[in-house]
């Protein structure tokens, strides 16, 4: 039975974790280095075999690229808080978990990178429809003569330079990477609509 014995540290002002805590802690942070890793090797090989037809590799678009920046730029915001010992997993609220607890917390501790890759594709997608613009995010444009279909979309409405490229990835990391950055944008682009109307 999990028991919740968090003690106050009166030398550094923070509770200490308990055993069980602890427990939870560690395979928290396993899990989500591991799935990291994974992550950052899987990207890297893809990106450095893109454009070599022999290994039967089709070049890659950029959106998937974002999304996978995204689910980083997440992974990196919750083994930061890990890192820093921060309470992220509502212990007390889980009696006897520290068991056999392994499923959930993969589950548990998927849940942001999914958030992260969900949030920096709809950011892209903002960008993409001109909703926001300025220097310093992407720009577009159609790579063929007209773009009116969404699959024009999917294969041909890109980020205009190398540059875009970049900054449709340091955003989709951004996004993942702030939990709130994407809601937020969302919220005050809803205000504007209805403010608009």
């Amino acid at each position: 039975m999990l028991e919740n014995n968090s003690a106050h540290n009166p030398s550094t002002g923070s509770e200490t974790l308990s055993s069980d805590e602890f427990s939870i802690h560690r395979q928290l942070v396993f899990w989500l280095f591991v799935a990291t890793a994974t992550l950052t090797a899987g990207t890297a090989l893809l990106l450095l075999g893109a454009d070599q037809e022999k290994n039967g590799f089709e070049k890659l678009t950029i959106l998937p690229i974002v999304a996978v920046s995204g689910t980083l730029g997440a992974f990196v915001s919750a083994l930061r808080r890990l890192y820093s010992f921060q309470h992220v997993l509502p212990v007390s609220r889980f009696k006897g978990l520290a068991g056999d607890a392994n499923l959930y917390l993969i589950a548990y501790s998927s849940i942001p990178p999914l958030i992260g890759s969900i949030a920096a594709v709809i950011l892209y997608v903002v960008f993409a429809s001109g909703i926001i613009k300025g220097d310093l995010f992407p720009a577009f444009n159609c790579e063929v003569d007209k773009c009116d279909q969404f699959l024009d979309f999917l294969r041909h409405w890109k980020p205009a330079l190398a540059t875009d490229y970049a900054k449709a990835v340091v955003w989709g990391f951004v996004s993942g990477f702030s939990e709130r950055f994407v809601p937020d944008i969302l919220n005050r682009l809803s205000e504007k609509a209805n403010q608009d109307n």
